[in-house]
């Protein structure tokens, strides 16, 4: 690597900074070898300038601004290389090792760059008591490497990296702060605020799907989404978020079932998309002997499409509800458009006290474990305290039974895992994330020297510490900071512990 830095300040008031790297990696082929990533900033301290330092409004009033490349070469150390793997194949009548290409090459494999871009203020005012900073941003990575499927027709080898992603993040952070002093009591407060948007702005081009007519005149829904998005639950697809949410959306009808001639409306139907009531049973009848189908489930029975089971809405229009083709995306990830937080210190004589919150907005969280646990729930088997005592039941056999409840959200249980209807991947387990968090609180006392100095010590300050203390969401899942999945949550850790000095 070669590097150089030059930086240049006149009267304190105007800054400027040049950064020049010339990086290289054997991880690369020799014609891509070497990147070249630049970057610069200047500031101007305006609160120098005499048309405000006469004023003693501001202590301090910055403007800045910067704009640099970086880059990365994470990747192994020989992705851009073929390599080759052993393998069985037949030679006559016996099995023979031999090697065999199991990786396709990529010469043209590349440094990933990201370019940031920020442009920002600083001010403190009232004597340094109040502080702010806001920061504009716009950062861009391009040359993301990402391994694209290929067609059977090319064997078993694997796919090489290529850098064939981009990804912009534009946003905004702001932060304040205050601190004072009341005769012994000395305070400090700020808080922080920042938003951030996400989006895949280069991939594999664009989604396109829709009716068209085939070479015998019969209409046909095509889709290119296998040629241009990769994932499954989460995918990546140009002009979209990374990682963005595509799934099955619950069916919503007008709650009303038959038209005036007695033919099945085909917008009616249960307004929630489950099947509760009989009405919702005859209209659902009704809809398949008029020839339209609802997976994944096909059938009507207890052991396929029953009450309390959810139907999926057909989105593309071709008379099945929940198959492939209804899939959409919907405009959420797991990524959080707001993060926040606020962050507290006090003392008063020999007392110390500090505080801080933090927490996240805008994003969503997909709790599969409710959809998968409604529709797999087996004898022997565990299950949520929200689903064993809040799931719907009906007997249209015996409608008095007392364990009868048309109202509750989640699915009916069911005694096997074959039932899958609950089990599709929709929105119906689709949760808000949103939380704010005390992550830490100490309390402490520091003894008056006299004590401390009696047992030979300089000092001596007695703390009491939580982490992790209680977290406000309205998510159901276990912990929203660590996502979606079920395990060890975040712990509550509370320490009383002693500093002491010699």
């Amino acid at each position: 690597s070669y590097f150089s830095r030059v930086n240049y300040a006149l009267d304190s008031k105007y800054l400027l900074e040049a950064n020049i790297r010339y990086d290289g990696s054997s991880r690369f082929s020799k014609e891509k070898r070497w990147g070249f990533f630049p970057s610069f900033s200047a500031g101007w301290r305006l609160s120098e300038e005499s048309f405000l330092k006469d004023t003693n409004i501001f202590d301090n009033l910055k403007l800045r601004a910067s704009h640099g490349t970086l880059g990365n070469n994470s990747i192994g150390n020989y992705d851009y290389q073929s390599t080759y793997a052993s393998k069985k194949y037949t030679f006559g009548q016996a099995l023979a090792s031999g090697l065999a290409a199991s990786a396709f090459a990529n010469n043209a494999l590349m440094w990933e760059s990201t370019t940031i871009t920020n442009l920002g203020i600083d001010m403190a005012t009232l004597a340094n008591k109040l502080t702010a900073e806001i920061d504009f941003y716009q950062k861009r990575t391009e040359g993301i490497l990402y391994r694209p499927s290929v067609y059977m027709t090319a064997g078993t080898q694997t796919a090489p990296l290529q850098n064939i992603a981009e990804v912009t993040n534009k946003g905004v952070e702001f932060t304040i702060g205050w601190r004072g002093q009341i005769n012994d009591f000395q305070y400090s407060v700020s808080s922080n605020i920042a938003y951030n948007h996400n989006e895949v702005s280069k991939y594999k081009g664009a989604l396109k799907e829709g009716w068209v007519t085939d070479d015998s005149g019969n209409k046909v829904y095509q889709s290119n989404l296998g040629d241009v998005s990769t994932g499954g639950t989460n995918r990546v697809l140009e002009d979209h978020k990374i990682n963005e949410y595509y799934m099955l959306k619950p069916y919503s009808g007008s709650g009303t079932y038959f038209n005036g001639d007695n033919t099945v409306n085909i917008n009616g139907g249960p307004k929630d998309g489950m099947i509760r009531t009989e009405k919702d049973m005859e209209w659902l009848q009704a809809m398949v002997a008029a020839g339209h189908s609802f997976y994944p489930k096909q059938a009507i029975g207890k052991a396929s499409l029953w009450y309390g089971d959810y139907i999926y809405a057909d989105l593309n229009g071709d008379g099945v509800y929940g198959n492939t083709y209804d899939n959409h995306f919907t405009g959420k990830s797991s990524t959080p458009k707001y993060t926040f937080g606020i962050q507290g210190n006090a003392s008063w004589k020999d007392f110390d006290f500090s505080m801080n919150w933090a927490g996240a907005a805008g994003f969503d969280l997909y709790w599969k474990s409710v959809g998968l646990n409604s529709t797999g729930t087996r004898i022997g088997y565990n299950m949520l305290a929200s689903l064993a005592n809040d799931h719907y039941f009906y007997n249209p056999d015996d409608p008095s039974d007392k364990r009868t409840n048309l109202t509750s959200k989640n699915a009916r249980l069911t005694a096997n895992e074959n039932n899958n209807q609950q089990g599709a991947t929709s929105t119906l387990w689709l949760y808000k994330g949103d939380y704010l968090k005390l992550k830490n609180l100490t309390f402490g006392y520091t003894l008056p020297a006299k004590w401390s100095n009696k047992i030979l010590t300089e000092n001596i300050r007695l703390f009491f510490s939580a982490e992790n203390l209680f977290t406000i969401t309205k998510y159901p899942g276990q912990d929203p900071e660590m996502g979606a999945g079920m395990g060890y949550v975040t712990m509550r850790q509370c320490v009383l512990g002693a500093n002491i000095s010699f």
